[in-house]
């Protein structure tokens, strides 16, 4: 009776969580590009962690689209073993004998350490961290640079759906595509809801994110980017994204979602069986940072009683339930 009473409890929270996101869903709506800009693509540089070998016809593709959107310039940040590969790759396009794409390296294959090795080397105020195998629209800069126009904006995360393939090979390539499409949706659909709600936001995703180059740049960042550990000083090398965010809310900084089909960002996941280990690791990776938000920064503890940090709250623990719900990030409000 006491494990009826209790599924009965979870099952009216997530259908009344659900008709509260679906109300801030329908009121939400994304800052468009004022008439007059500030910012403009000249003021922007675009990093792209990268490796090589596999993940080369990706890139290529990635690059092109994040040209056609004209960026001053994009920082290729590969590993020392594979400069040489990256670099040969890029020599074709025209772009990189006018300087709009550079490629430098670090020493050993670490998001964070790639990440790090080439902000120093910005010289625009906003800064793009973009995945390796992501397709950009041509109209994206102006939008995802409408909400920098207040001051007090750290951050701006868009909208992702997932890229079809050409072709289908078996039902289980479907399957996979399916449940990956629909978690990107989620995702979408969470980040507007809360954003509209309360300020908040799950973790701004790294597929495509822009922030002030500023708040990158900044010694403590830095130093706290590069050497984060969890538990006995074990070094962290994923969830830079994670990380990011937590600066935003304990920097004090506002985020924003950009959900337009002009700021859409097509990306790709796993169609196979390792779907599943992608489940696996982010729900491994937020339920650490979540950790941390409540019980080591807490400064989440502001927002106790407000919508995204509910969020935190009711999906903080170990269990299978985090592969369901793997779309849920640690919550972002932005105070």
């Amino acid at each position: 009776m006491k494990s009826e009473l209790i599924l009965l409890q979870r099952s009216l929270y997530r259908f009344l969580r659900f008709f509260i996101n679906l109300y801030a869903f329908t009121c939400f709506s994304s800052v468009p590009p004022p008439e007059y800009n500030s910012l403009t693509p000249n003021d922007v540089t675009v990093i792209i962690p990268c490796l090589g070998a596999e993940g080369l016809p990706d890139l290529k593709r990635t690059i092109e689209s994040i040209l056609r959107a004209d960026p001053k310039e994009i920082i290729l940040s590969t590993v020392d073993v594979n400069l040489k590969e990256v670099q040969k790759l890029v020599m074709d396009m025209p772009a990189y004998h006018t300087g709009q794409i550079r490629v430098c390296s670090a020493s050993h294959p670490n998001k964070r350490r790639q990440m790090a090795r080439a902000i120093p080397e910005v010289t625009t105020p906003i800064t793009i961290f973009a995945d390796d195998d992501v397709t950009w629209p041509v109209t994206i800069l102006s939008w995802i640079l409408a909400p920098f126009e207040r001051d007090d904006t750290g951050g701006v995360v868009t909208c992702q759906r997932l890229r079809r393939p050409e072709a289908f090979e078996t039902l289980t390539q479907r399957l996979f595509y399916f449940l990956g499409a629909i978690y990107l949706e989620r995702r979408n659909f969470d980040c507007a809801a809360t954003n509209q709600m309360d300020g908040g936001m799950p973790c701004l995703s790294g597929r495509t994110v822009a922030y002030r180059t500023k708040i990158l740049k900044d010694d403590c960042f830095t130093n706290g980017f590069t050497n984060e550990t969890w538990l006995w000083n074990t070094s962290v090398k994923a969830d830079d994204d994670n990380f990011i965010s937590r600066w935003m809310v304990t920097h004090r900084w506002k985020t924003y979602i950009q959900y337009h089909h002009e700021c859409e960002v097509q990306t790709t996941l796993e169609d196979n069986w390792k779907f599943l280990a992608q489940c696996l690791r982010w729900a491994r990776s937020n339920w650490r940072s979540n950790l941390k938000s409540l019980f080591v920064e807490r400064h989440v503890w502001r927002f106790v009683f407000s919508h995204t940090t509910s969020h935190l709250l009711k999906y903080q623990h170990i269990s299978l339930a985090n592969v369901e719900k793997h779309s849920h990030h640690q919550a972002l409000p932005c105070g």
